[in-house]
């Protein structure tokens, strides 16, 4: 609805609405919810699930009617559910412990949005208005629960009511979602019931009551919950008691007067003039937002009509699915958002129709996409590959080789964007998107104040003789395959020896030592290691000194992430899903009982904890790591020590070096 609600028309006209909408031969923001909501006092209305961000989008598009009239919004709607809420909904028998889990996940939609009241950039802005037209009472919502099924499945009755301020009502019914791409998106249809038409009165009475029985909690079948006066209260408090009229225009929230942040600007005139390429930007340093303003540069440009933006990890696309929603309805309310990953099956509606959308994929299931689109419509694309060194793995290589060649655009974004120990891969990934245009490195990141400064300490430790045996159980296979005639790849024999370092067995026991003097670098710390078996024994010692602490090896564990994102525990235990892509600015200590002879894996590690937090403007962050002292033997330093030597001389860098920038 953004950009679509314009000046209040004059109320004394007679409502002028069709009985029956559809998108594409309708605009169904533009012809049927503007004009009602221009002239509504209360608008009641059951939709489906709304994610945190799409949530934000909607309420900031109401910002102006409830500004300038008395309009006040009942919503009901489904929470989004994560796969281990879900599995524990079913799973639960006790009725008083379902509701209980029911509330903490309804109060959970709230803490997101109270966490978002100090993020660095425009969500900031949209969570403001959420808590202003709570605080306001314009906005009341609820949460729907299905419950005469298994499978608690998401509240998907989509009816709304309309009161006019001239005392008559309208009621619709239909599958459009109460979004912008639901507004807009083709084959979505609504039925219309107007009471001062005759015939309609009773339909729009039961309508009414039905959105009635369920927001009072009365309806056969389901649970509608709202929110605890507790965490209502806490929005309340930190609601803004005025909001400053919005621009429509669009904007990319990293203000070309900060020096800071010019490296965003020197990337995309980088990107602009060769049209294709590698990003190489150091974690936290705006990738995302340099990839929406070469985005937008190339739609003002009108160069392209399309963009698909691929990647891998559910975390990671759901949060480039966010971005763009907000950016939709920061003013681009004639583009679509598709997704297809997880739980989302819409790579088909995009194929048809991919004029005004963006599509957010999986790399996986990519090349489908690519075969049905037509070369002249990629040649009007943009296609955008994040964290792309992952784009290179033999499945991919051999899916997607030569694919990329008749799209007019094609970037590729990463920190690290060479794979180790594999000139086969960086050669498709250049030939495919381009080479390095443009790089920012940590080190002028930490000198611009881009990232925060770092402390490094190294811990030793050394290797037991059941070590040293795993050691030479490698050094025996490797002579074994030989023998037999197909020997171990240089990249097979680092591997397994490195996982020997990275397991070593004297590690949790140097952690043990290290932590009665030093219980405080357990707050807001994420611990690497290599294997879930590797982490019991250091969860053991943990819980000597907290118990905030959980682990996240798989979606199952996923509430663990958000649970440590809002700051409900103090220390993530973790393998490799986190090593890129996720914003958690509060992150303070980074502990490495694993990290890679290359040096993209701790790139990635380090930077979860870089990243600046505006809540504690004089951050500095800590990195821990384990380093085997030098061997006699040793002609050249080992892994460890190499990375050691590097990480020291990064932790030296200070805002306003020279070198650095």
């Amino acid at each position: 609805m953004t950009q679509l609600i314009g000046q209040r028309d004059d109320l004394a006209k007679p409502m002028a609405l069709k009985s029956h909408y559809r998108s594409g031969s309708d605009d169904l923001a533009k012809d049927f919810f503007q004009p009602c909501l221009m002239r509504a006092s209360r608008y009641r209305r059951a939709v489906g699930y709304f994610s945190t961000s799409a949530l934000l989008s909607w309420t900031d598009a109401l910002l102006r009617l409830a500004r300038e009239g008395e309009l006040t919004v009942q919503l009901i709607a489904s929470p989004e559910l994560s796969p281990a809420d879900a599995a524990t909904l079913r799973s639960l028998q006790d009725p008083e412990k379902t509701a209980a889990y029911q509330s903490v996940i309804v109060d959970q939609v709230f803490e997101e949005i109270l966490a978002l009241l100090d993020a660095p950039d425009d969500r900031a802005l949209r969570a403001s208005v959420f808590a202003w037209l709570v605080a306001n009472d314009r906005l009341q919502l609820k949460f729907a629960f299905p419950e005469h099924v298994d499978d608690p499945g998401i509240f998907h009755e989509k009816i709304g009511v309309f009161d006019f301020v001239d005392g008559t009502r309208a009621a619709f019914t239909g599958s459009a979602n109460e979004t912008i791409s639901g507004h807009r998106r083709n084959y979505e249809s609504i039925d219309v019931f107007c009471d001062w038409i005759s015939g309609e009165q009773d339909r729009v009475a039961v309508k009414t009551e039905q959105f009635d029985e369920a927001w009072d909690n009365l309806a056969t079948g389901l649970s509608v919950l709202a929110p605890s006066k507790e965490v209502v209260a806490k929005l309340r408090e930190r609601a803004p008691r005025q909001i400053a009229p919005r621009s429509t225009q669009l904007e990319i929230p990293t203000p070309a007067s900060d020096p800071r942040w010019a490296h965003q600007d020197e990337a995309v005139a980088a990107f602009l003039s060769a049209r294709a390429g590698i990003l190489e930007m150091a974690t936290g340093t705006g990738k995302t937002r340099t990839a929406l303003k070469i985005m937008q540069s190339l739609i003002v440009n009108k160069a392209i009509d399309a963009a698909i933006i691929t990647m891998e990890g559910t975390d990671l696309l759901d949060q480039w699915s966010g971005e763009l929603e907000e950016w939709i309805a920061d003013g681009r309310p004639n583009w679509l958002l598709y997704r297809h990953f997880e739980r989302h099956h819409e790579s088909g509606d995009f194929a048809l129709d991919p004029k005004y959308a963006l599509l957010v994929i999986s790399r996986q299931q990519l090349r489908q996409v690519i075969d049905r689109l037509p070369d002249n419509v990629k040649g009007r694309m943009l296609i955008i590959h994040d964290e792309v060194h992952g784009l290179a793995t033999p499945s991919l290589v051999e899916s997607l080789q030569g694919r990329h060649a008749a799209f007019a655009y094609r970037v590729g974004l990463s920190a690290t964007p060479e794979r180790a120990y594999d000139q086969n891969g960086n050669a498709f990934i250049a030939a495919e998107l381009g080479p390095v245009l443009y790089e920012f490195p940590l080190e002028k990141a930490i000198s611009r104040g881009v990232l925060a400064e770092f402390d490094y300490l190294p811990l030793n430790y050394d290797l037991t003789q059941a070590d040293r045996d795993r050691l030479q159980a490698v050094y025996a296979k490797k002579a074994a395959r030989a023998r037999e005639g197909r020997p171990m790849s240089q990249e097979e024999i680092w591997t397994e020896i490195a996982k020997v370092y990275k397991t070593a067995e004297m590690k949790p026991q140097v952690f043990a030592n290290f932590l009665p003097d030093h219980p405080n670098v357990l707050e807001r710390c994420i611990i690497f290691v290599e294997t879930k078996e590797y982490g019991v024994p250091i969860l053991e010692l943990l819980h000597n000194f907290t118990h905030l602490y959980r682990t996240y090896y798989a979606e199952d564990d996923r509430e663990h992430l958000v649970d440590f994102a809002h700051g409900k525990i103090d220390c993530l235990i973790t393998c490799h899903r986190i090593s890129q892509g996720i914003d958690i600015r509060s992150l303070n200590t980074v502990v490495l009982f694993a990290s890679a002879r290359a040096r993209l894996e701790t790139i990635q590690r380090i930077g979860r904890c870089l990243r600046i937090d505006p809540r504690q403007p004089d951050k500095r962050a800590l990195v821990i790591d384990f380093v085997r002292p030098a061997s006699p033997t040793d002609s050249v330093p080992n892994a460890d020590q190499e990375r050691s030597q590097w990480l020291t001389a990064l932790s030296q860098v200070r805002r306003g070096d020279a070198n650095g920038a």
